[in-house]
């Protein structure tokens, strides 16, 4: 038997000797539970609902997704047919949801297991320890690839509940229509207007025509250049399939754009440098640095013409990854260059070395005129702070903005008090402590990245350290 790690993928047909099999999701919680499987098209999107198979539709139509309970109390069951699928289908995503006050950090237990008749073939385990305010769990999927199908072990956290992934999907869910109040008189002359159609009620809906643009997203096509506006379109356009999830992240990263328009009036590159040292380790085993990953990108490719961002390691050592894109970003901790294992082989895990990497960074980026934001990640107890407050004295000169970012640790330093660094020339750095890259919403994660952005471009633009 096979026990997953997150990313890991992984061939049905190879596990199971064929095309038919089944998931069984299995749930130790204080709270009742909802799972779920969505049939998505090629787009990544519930295109037809009745391929949501939850508990109120228990079966697809050619019962290639059948529902049931499982043989353990807290479990369930989905029999998989993938064979009889038709060829819309591309992918299965399964979920559980909380409906309630609860959150996932309640979760006592959680895995799923991929059964070949009675056979355990792979299991996937995650816990509430590895969640926080979120209320749902995607936690596998099952997709195409070519003539094969293939399972991926996910455990990604949801914001929302059951309605939120739904609607993340493409899908809607019509509201229960209120209790009509009594007709007012009808004026004379109007008897014969036409009277508007009633809201559909119950039921969810797919596909449901998108709303005209709201008066928010007006401002910021008003306030931001042409080319931002043209960027975010792409970006957005490519948000499908694997990367659908990003859609939400561009649209808040878009709306805070309209606050802090100085932060987009040139092409600014971002690097994201980031703590691989063992203490880091249940950070990326457990997903959340690979959601730090994710928003990160959202930001970076919002604001360089390239629509990428540069990714560094350190521990003792450290070294230059391959770029984050829209072709890698959803498992780039677990995948780049081995994941995040080997990740720290390579660079000696037992202690971080900050100066370092900020060394090598500038090698790399300090001969640039052109603004770059380092997106430095650490969980603290850094090794050396003087060494630090010298590189940031000395970095004051050059168009490089140090963002440090504290997850999950403590003991920071120096970066708990960087307005008391005296000698520098530009205000290059400021501190966000945070004990999970949740506890902040999107849009106000965003907010403090570009206010910090723009006050530094305005002071760059006043003492003209950047080229016209």
């Amino acid at each position: 038997m096979i026990e997953a790690l997150r990313g890991q993928r992984e061939s049905i047909s190879g596990l199971c000797g064929g095309a038919d099999c089944v998931l069984e999701l299995y749930h130790k919680a204080p709270m009742e539970l909802d799972v779920a499987c969505f049939g998505l098209d090629s787009a990544g999107r519930l295109s037809d609902e009745q391929y949501f198979v939850f508990y109120n539709q228990k079966q697809s139509p050619e019962q290639a997704v059948c529902l049931s309970a499982g043989v353990a109390t807290g479990s369930e069951r989905f029999t998989l047919s993938l064979g009889k699928l038709p060829s819309k289908i591309s992918k299965l995503s399964f979920a559980v949801s909380i409906d309630g006050t609860h959150t996932m950090r309640e979760l006592e237990k959680g895995y799923v297991r991929l059964l070949s008749g009675q056979t355990e073939m792979l299991r996937f385990s995650y816990s509430g320890a590895e969640f926080s305010g979120e209320r749902a769990i995607v936690i596998c999927e099952i997709y195409r690839k070519g003539d094969d199908w293939r399972f991926c072990a996910v455990g990604r956290g949801f914001n929302g509940g059951l309605k939120a992934l739904i609607e993340s999907y493409g899908g809607s869910v019509a509201s229960p229509t209120p209790a009509q109040p009594p007709a007012a008189p009808v004026p004379a002359g109007t008897a014969d207007a036409p009277v508007p159609p009633a809201c559909p009620a119950g039921g969810i809906r797919a596909g449901a025509p998108r709303r005209p643009a709201n008066a928010a997203f007006q401002n910021v096509v008003r306030s931001l250049p042409a080319e931002v506006c043209t960027r975010m379109d792409n970006l957005a356009r490519q948000c499908r399939g694997d990367t659908a999830y990003l859609s939400e992240l561009y649209k808040n990263m878009f709306l805070m754009l309209a606050r802090y328009p100085g932060a987009a009036e040139r092409s600014v590159q971002v690097v994201m440098c980031s703590d691989i040292s063992g203490s880091m380790f249940d950070q990326y085993r457990n997903g959340r640095m690979q959601r730090v990953v994710d928003k990160f990108f959202t930001y970076a490719s919002t604001l360089s013409d390239a629509a990428t961002m540069d990714f560094w390691a350190f521990a003792a050592k450290s070294r230059q990854f391959g770029a984050v894109t829209m072709d890698n970003v959803r498992d780039y901790t677990f995948a780049e260059m081995g994941g995040f294992e080997r990740w720290m082989s390579m660079l000696n895990y037992q202690f971080n070395n900050e100066p370092e990497a900020m060394r090598d960074i500038m090698m790399i980026y300090g001969g640039l005129r052109a603004p770059v934001m380092v997106l430095f990640v650490t969980d603290g107890h850094l090794s050396a702070d003087w060494a630090i407050e010298e590189i940031l004295i000395k970095t004051s000169r050059f168009p490089i903005f140090w963002q440090f970012i504290g997850i999950g640790g403590s003991e920071y330093g120096i970066l708990s008090c960087l307005n008391e660094i005296d000698g520098r020339h530009s205000n290059n750095a400021a501190f966000l402590k945070l004990e999970d890259i949740d506890d902040l919403s999107d849009q106000a994660l965003f907010q403090e990245l570009l206010c910090n952005l723009e006050q530094w471009l305005n002071e760059l633009s006043c003492k003209k350290m950047l080229e016209e």
